[in-house]
């Protein structure tokens, strides 16, 4: 199986037959881990220099909990200096109170996330954030609690204490998304 990312590159994911163990991708941002694909690619200011690299970690098949069928996405900046670990999330939210999808919107050098997580007892929590790169450093970052609407969340009030930035590596991404 392959994909084309947005930036026209060809990624090669290996995928095994149902019941047989799959074979991690040689990309480096894998590190090695199984079900481990790049799923996105995106240019940070000049191409050049570095790029947001979208790193799909699927669910194993004999997944039982909703937690277990979490398809993580990281966010690695990938750059020169070293690759930075900003955020991560799951590609869609399976039962309240575990992590759900964000959005990424790249305008130049900044990089902003919009996440939000259906909470238990109609409850949720929006987090909205932008991050200067390539250095990684948060320059916004507001959480909100609220109440579901409809499909939506509908910020209510400020939410907890932020959690301080990680530093960006495979198991602290620089922000939090979802507090366990």
């Amino acid at each position: 199986m392959s994909s084309t990312s947005t930036t026209g590159r060809q990624e090669t994911v290996d995928a095994a037959p149902k019941g047989e163990p799959t074979i991690a991708p040689t990309d480096p941002l894998c590190h090695g881990r199984p079900r481990c694909s790049v799923a996105d690619r995106r240019p940070v200011g000049s191409p050049d220099v570095s790029e947001i690299v979208v790193v799909r970690l699927a669910a194993p098949l004999d997944a039982a909990s909703d937690e277990e069928h979490c398809d993580r996405r990281e966010y690695w900046l990938s750059r020169p200096a070293g690759d930075l670990l900003l955020a991560l999330d799951c590609e869609a939210q399976w039962g309240a109170d575990n992590a759900g999808p964000a959005s990424l919107t790249v305008l130049g050098t900044l990089a902003t996330f919009h996440y939000v997580e259906f909470l238990s007892n109609d409850a949720c929590e929006i987090v909205d954030a932008a991050l200067q790169l390539p250095q990684g450093r948060i320059q916004a970052h507001a959480r909100h609690f609220g109440k579901v609407v409809g499909d939506a969340c509908r910020p209510s009030r400020k939410g907890g204490p932020i959690p301080s930035p990680g530093p960006g590596s495979l198991d602290h991404p620089i922000l939090v998304l979802h507090r366990p």
